[in-house]
């Protein structure tokens, strides 16, 4: 029982991992270069030309995504805060770029600062607003006449204002006013409708959002919303299914957008009771969101104001907290994430002191294995007195192979004897399962690792481990491609550790156990540096503790 048990747990861990490398949602590298809206091509994007139908988001087919060239009458309005550079333009008054001054694109010295606005065409272009009812092209395309054209409040304690005005043609005035906060993510957007049409409106504002696949990996991009104090996240290809059991009359929305693995575009309503989200697929996997308000009745010369957030940052733990508006639930680290959480919070303390978090992840993993010493010396040392005990089960096997009651009440007898637990092996490493996966999910899924260096060679915990790149691709192994040292350390380590753990007396559990290092090894090669140093390093203080524990007395 306490080897089939043993084998259960490795291989729920095997099985664990493979999981979440195997079968998390990928989008297959592009080819073909994106048209660019803004500045340097983003190096982590590979998107295909949008030249495709494409859908608002109710669903309805909308106008044909080809390029559409920016009006020569259309200004450019530039936004300077501290933390970001935001560029609208006039035509339909949509966000044009927007570029986090503390992320760049890749890790590399000249890389630029990380964009944010993805999209293949400028029809495409975030926070466009029209009325249900109307012809779209009217606010979509119209030209939204600005205040200023240049914003800069950096350094500068005070907020600043744009106001952009459009005049339609049948006598709707819509003004957009942003409001910028220097040392915050979030924009304020009032948009107000003045009825100067000689009859009354009575219709819905829309306003739509879009982005193209954020990165190349879509292992955790797509739509994603809080709504009924629940995360929604889902990928685009399950949009349709998933909104259509959206029936709900009502519901309370806080937010919702896309995401990736470490950033979201988000939009938050000033009536999150009445404010209903729908969203749609687009035809190059991207995805657009649209938020739609209350019916209203505009009287002839009257006016209606509708009031929003806008939230373009990263999916940083700390600052999301901060802002008491429910965005820090994006960071959903599965489902042991109330261990994850604090597990983060301790994280980043200890990076303020030691500015190195791969120095982080060695002392929190040595933290962890002093935590739990007393239970995994209690499962080292049953897995010993299992081993003294395996002459004596296999004379009783043998004795009793007809009679299997016997056999297992004999067992029972003999473990009683000797004063051993058959599980006392596996149930103190079960216990650690918990942390394991909440520990693993947040290495794999922490913004903090993004581009942060540890030691040598490594100067992306977040990235896989490769020493030179070899120039030339392999199976099974993510581009660039080069030597995985901390990985092959790993496999070797946890090698060793079997080699030292008491061996099942059963030989094929014995080539299982033995096989399962290979197998990390293959499973882990393609992982984030920081994940494997985990590993590594815990594999390390097994092999100190089996070996204390050998040496020590019975």
């Amino acid at each position: 029982m306490e080897k089939r048990a043993l084998i259960a747990f490795v291989l729920s861990m095997a099985v664990f991992v493979a999981w979440s490398y195997l079968f998390s949602p990928t989008r297959p590298e592009q080819t073909e270069a994106p048209t660019q809206t803004t500045g340097e091509t983003d190096k982590e994007q590979a998107r295909p030309q949008a030249e495709t139908t494409t859908r608002t988001a109710n669903g309805t087919p909308a106008e044909k995504a080809t390029p559409i060239p920016q009006p020569e009458q259309a200004r450019d309005v530039t936004v300077r805060t501290d933390l970001y550079t935001a560029v609208f333009t006039e035509w339909g008054g949509r966000l044009k770029s927007l570029t986090l001054n503390k992320y760049r694109t890749t890790n590399t010295p000249d890389s630029p600062a990380k964009e944010l606005v993805y999209v293949a065409s400028m029809a495409d272009l975030p926070l466009a607003v029209y009325l249900n009812n109307r012809p779209q092209a009217d606010l979509k395309q119209g030209i939204f006449k600005t205040d200023k054209v240049e914003l800069d409040l950096r350094g500068d304690g005070r907020n600043g204002t744009i106001e952009m005005t459009c005049d339609t043609s049948n006598g709707l005035r819509v003004v957009r006013r942003y409001t910028f906060t220097p040392d915050s993510y979030l924009i304020g957007l009032k948009v107000s409708l003045i009825n100067h049409t000689g009859a009354a409106i009575e219709d819905n504002l829309v306003l739509e959002m879009a982005s193209d696949p954020i990165t190349r990996k879509e292992r955790y991009a797509g739509f994603a919303a809080w709504l009924d104090q629940k995360l929604l996240e889902i990928k685009p290809k399950d949009l349709e299914d998933e909104m259509a059991k959206l029936k709900k009359d009502t519901y309370r929305l806080n937010w919702a957008g896309y995401q990736d693995q470490y950033f979201l575009a988000a939009v938050l309503p000033g009536d999150q009771e009445h404010t209903r989200v729908t969203a749609a697929p687009m035809d190059n996997q991207g995805v657009r969101v649209g938020f739609v308000s209350t019916a209203f009745n505009i009287p002839a010369e009257g006016k209606r104001s509708i009031d929003y957030q806008v939230f373009y940052g990263p999916k940083d733990y700390k600052v999301l907290k901060t802002m008491n508006n429910e965005l820090d639930r994006s960071i959903y680290l599965g489902w042991f994430d109330i261990l994850s959480k604090p597990l983060l919070i301790f994280m980043t303390w200890l990076h303020q002191y030691i500015g190195n978090y791969g120095v982080v992840i060695i002392i929190v993993t040595i933290l962890i294995k002093i935590l739990f010493w007393p239970l995994t010396a209690k499962s080292y040392k049953s897995m010993k007195g299992m081993q003294k005990l395996q002459p004596k089960i296999m004379k009783l096997r043998e004795k009793y192979k007809d009679d299997k009651e016997a056999m297992n009440r004999e067992m029972m007898q003999l473990y009683k004897a000797f004063k051993v637990n058959p599980l006392g092996g596996c149930l103190p490493m079960v216990i650690q399962i918990p942390v394991f996966i909440a520990l693993y999910r947040l290495l794999d899924y922490s913004l903090e690792l993004r581009h942060a260096p540890f030691w040598l060679w490594i100067n992306d915990l977040s990235t896989p481990d490769r020493l030179f790149d070899l120039g030339f691709k392999l199976p099974l192994m993510d581009p660039p491609t080069g030597i995985p040292v901390l990985t092959l350390l790993m496999g070797a380590s946890m090698f060793i550790t079997q080699k030292m753990t008491p061996t099942p007396g059963d030989p094929t559990q014995a080539k299982i156990m033995m096989f399962m290092p290979i197998f990390f090894t293959f499973i882990f090669i393609n992982f984030p540096a920081g994940l494997v140093l985990y590993w590594l390093v815990n594999n390390i203080l097994s092999i100190g503790q089996q070996y204390y524990i050998n040496k020590s007395p019975s």
